[in-house]
């Protein structure tokens, strides 16, 4: 019988997989999608509306109770159906330091996408399962904190990014119970800010040739919410590729 430790199995992965380590800038607003707790709440009264004291507590509590969710709406004279508004506050994830992260499955997330669009699944059968269920992304560098899994914001001077400010965003939607308008103000992290990730992957059907098509495309998929208005966009100032061969 035969006893392996946590670390043997770790170094295991490591012996078996190859490296990519990515730095990258933000060259457009990171959204952030989190629902806000009463924590991102008495940010965003704090920072956007500029509120202290009794009067902060009071917005926050009137947003938890009212304005988290939907509600009726009057309709335009003459529609058929009646209109209902959904809003709400999206805050950006926080360590207990209070810095902003993103986390691991958002950035294979955005890997996943971008193997997609370049076709990779479909001419190279078995990648699909090599990167998304095989592949691992830690931080690394810069990014690394108290978990590996949450990859740290850091300001462009090499700070944790721990400044809170919000954007308005609205749009609308057609649904079966009629059509909605979407409301949120949602967190968000201005251009310059950086991040550092690993990502660990079996070479052999993801070739390095491969990684540096994905990482060139993932440029353009972006991170974070409201990618469909150009929001996420960022640039890799430095890729290192180990094929570990």
């Amino acid at each position: 019988m035969s006893e392996y430790t946590a670390q043997i199995l770790r170094d295991t992965y490591e012996e078996m997989t190859a490296q990519a380590i990515a730095e990258l800038t933000f060259t457009t607003d990171l959204i952030g999608g989190q629902p806000a707790d009463r924590a991102g709440i008495e940010a965003f009264c704090q920072h956007q509306l500029k509120l202290a004291g009794d009067e902060l507590q009071k917005a926050v509590a009137r947003i938890l109770q009212e304005e988290i969710g939907e509600r009726e709406v009057a309709a335009a004279e003459g529609a058929e159906l009646k209109e209902r508004e959904s809003y709400g506050v999206n805050a950006l994830r926080r360590d207990p330091d209070a810095c902003a992260w993103l986390g691991d499955w958002q950035i294979k997330a955005c890997l996943k996408c971008a193997a997609s669009r370049i076709g990779l699944f479909v001419k190279t059968k078995g990648s699909k399962g090599d990167l998304a269920e095989l592949g691992q992304v830690r931080a690394y560098g810069i990014s690394k904190g108290l978990f590996p899994n949450h990859i740290r914001l850091i300001t462009e001077d090499g700070k944790p990014y721990l400044a809170r400010a919000f954007r308005r965003f609205m749009g609308r939607v057609n649904t079966p119970q009629g059509a909605k308008s979407i409301v949120h103000d949602s967190e968000f992290a201005p251009p310059g800010c950086r991040l550092a990730f690993e990502f660990r992957f079996p070479p052999g059907k993801l070739t390095e040739e491969n990684i540096v098509a994905i990482m060139a495309c993932a440029q353009q998929v972006g991170l974070g919410s409201a990618k469909s208005l150009e929001c996420g966009k960022f640039r890799i100032d430095r890729l290192v590729v180990n094929m570990n061969k």
